[in-house]
């Protein structure tokens, strides 16, 4: 679909984008292996029943941005509060909070800038605007579309021997 003068740059372009997409899910997969790790060794701790089971959620529910630790965080304090009382609850409340802001302040902007070539506060800036914009799916969608964009820019202008595109006489 487009001329041979472009046809290697867009075979460029779209490497590029498939790249950056793994860079993304690598990044997400670090992120949510800290998080459940963390979560997972506070309710083996705290002798809550099922701790194996309580990290494997919260490592699913950490590829949604924002929403997915918290909820997985929130079941393993019902659970927390049912079978080892208040104390145990509150602690462990208190470990989700603090690794959801080790996540939303540190680690998605760190780890994912560098996976992805971009600065961290581009990072916090594109999934600020998918979320107000669009919600969760917006969350969910913001970093990479971010990302993927900013990769098929650079791509596209990269001027490598042989492919700069020169403009028509």
């Amino acid at each position: 679909l487009l001329p041979d003068s472009h046809a290697r740059r867009f075979d460029r372009v779209a490497e590029e984008a498939v790249s950056t997409l793994g860079g993304y899910v690598r990044g997400t997969a670090l992120i949510a292996l800290v998080e459940a790790s963390i979560i997972g060794a506070a309710v083996a701790i705290l002798g809550v029943p099922l701790a194996l089971p309580i990290a494997i959620v919260v490592f699913i529910g950490a590829f949604i941005p924002l929403l997915g630790a918290t909820a997985a965080g929130t079941l393993a304090a019902l659970i927390a509060l049912v079978s080892n009382g208040l104390v145990a609850a509150l602690v462990l409340v208190a470990v989700v909070i603090i690794v959801n802001q080790l996540e939303g302040d540190v680690l998605s902007p760190y780890v994912l800038g560098k996976t992805l070539s971009l600065h961290p506060l581009a990072v916090l800036l594109a999934l600020s605007a998918g979320t107000i914009s669009a919600g969760i799916i917006g969350a969910i969608l913001s970093v990479p579309f971010a990302a993927v964009t900013w990769s098929a820019i650079t791509t596209w202008r990269s001027t490598e021997s042989g492919d700069a595109v020169t403009p028509p006489s």
